[in-house]
């Protein structure tokens, strides 16, 4: 056997075999050194549009920071609301810090705390009655908790990198430079205005240190994988998937031969839906594995309804893309078919990742795409933060019936393109080099 490997020529067994200098290989090399710089030139397009999309949406996103709006909220209306906004006001603005704007639309610390929850990003919360506090520990004595002035609000549920970055650091900041700002200006005025007697009655406390804040997470989901959770468990179901799709699209050329049109839409349809549900299962046991029902403390309390939230959103997520990729690959020949896999997966592992405010404007069609919407819901399952679940909801419905239709259109062309002899069960089109009549 050793003998077929060997550098001499064998008689008895290399008549009828060809080497490659054999001019009548010649044109075959040719063909299929055409073929394989043809595979290069596809591979290196398919590299530059995937590392683009991904690239393109993470590069130089704190540029696009000052899109992150944060807020004062003035709820005292004394002389500390007053100077605390207007120390943060002044704070110097960069393109690489995020925004802060004055609002006066709220008038309980509850209202800011569910705007903060529902819409905003963040806000630094001026507590009603925090001059009349300080005043009065300033001139009477009083017991005084500088905890109570100010109180820092910060939802992580929104977008935990986001609030990594560029939120929580700002927020800290600025909440820290009213207060050493405002500490000394107090010490100033009150050497220069306050007399012998009231100095021995001041609190000392109070007016060396007056303000201090307390940080509340409106939607706090700061576990350990939480940057990662749904992108990497989203990408694991669909490349999962995807594997699967391949399978089925290069195995099944005799269902389009002998099966009708609509059964093999029925069959395709129901079949990608129970996988989507059977691989969506096992990333809902997944993450109950991970934080159990006692992560309570980092986010809302897991319940059985969590479970089948996850799950299902999940599923929905994976049947909104699975028949869009599948009804690609019923055109594409197999050296083409990882093309539609890079440009659906990495836009869509981006927007879990990436948020819209830190990214340019062709990156906002990351809000139709279903990894999005998916993580907003489960974000909301887990923390509470930004219920827009009927918009959420809305698009990936859209999106399954939008690709149902495709995948119709696709399998009705693929069947036609079967029984007319134009593409092989590898998906070769006639004409091509690999093609083989079936």
């Amino acid at each position: 056997m050793l003998g077929l490997f060997s550098w001499a020529h064998l008689p008895d067994k290399d008549d009828g075999r060809v080497g490659f200098k054999d001019s009548g290989l010649r044109p075959e090399i040719k063909r299929r050194v055409r073929s394989y710089l043809e595979l290069i030139v596809i591979s290196t397009l398919m590299i530059w549009t995937g590392l683009s999309l991904f690239y393109g949406a993470v590069h130089g996103r704190s540029a696009y920071a000052h899109n992150i709006n944060l807020y004062v909220i003035d709820l005292d209306g004394g002389n500390v609301g007053d100077n605390v906004t207007q120390i943060i006001m002044g704070i110097e603005r960069t393109p690489t810090t995020p925004s802060w704007k004055v609002s006066k639309d709220f008038t309980t610390l509850e209202d800011a705390r569910a705007w903060v929850l529902n819409e905003g990003w963040g806000a630094l919360v001026i507590n009603a009655g925090a001059s009349d506090r300080l005043q009065k520990a300033l001139v009477e004595g009083t017991d005084y908790d500088p905890s109570e002035a100010l109180t820092v609000l910060k939802s992580t549920g929104k977008n935990i990198i986001g609030e990594m970055l560029f939120v929580q650091s700002a927020l800290s900041a600025a909440a820290s430079q009213a207060c050493l700002q405002y500490a000394v200006n107090q010490v100033a005025a009150f050497q220069l205005q306050r007399s012998t007697e009231e100095q021995a009655q001041t609190s000392l406390g109070a007016l060396i240190n007056p303000l201090a804040y307390t940080t509340v997470d409106v939607a706090p989901e700061g576990f350990t994988l939480a940057p990662v959770l749904l992108t990497f468990g989203f990408l694991v179901c669909l490349l999962c998937t995807v594997g699967v799709l391949i399978l089925w699209r290069m195995t099944t050329f005799v269902f389009f031969l002998k099966v009708r049109y609509r059964d093999l839409v029925l069959m395709w349809f129901f079949l990608i839906l129970c996988h989507s549900l059977i691989v969506s299962l096992y990333l809902s046991f997944a993450f109950l594995a991970f934080k159990g029902p006692d992560y309570n403390s980092l986010a809302l309390p897991y319940t059985a309804a969590t479970f089948f939230k996850i799950w299902f959103t999940t599923a929905a997520v994976i049947l909104a893309l699975a028949p869009w990729l599948f009804s690609l690959f019923q055109f594409l020949p197999p050296h083409l078919l990882a093309f539609p896999s890079i440009c659906t997966i990495l836009p869509n592992v981006v927007s879990t990742i990436a948020p819209t405010e830190l990214a340019p404007k062709f990156y906002r069609i990351m809000y139709s795409l279903p990894f999005f919407n998916g993580s907003r819901i489960v974000h909301y399952v887990i923390s509470g933060a930004s219920p827009t679940l009927r918009q959420n909801i809305g698009v990936i419905a859209a999106e399954i019936a939008f690709m149902a239709i495709c995948l119709g259109a696709a399998i009705w062309i693929r069947q036609i393109l079967v029984i007319r002899g134009i593409s092989d069960p590898q998906g070769w089109y006639r004409g091509s080099l690999y093609f083989r009549s079936p």
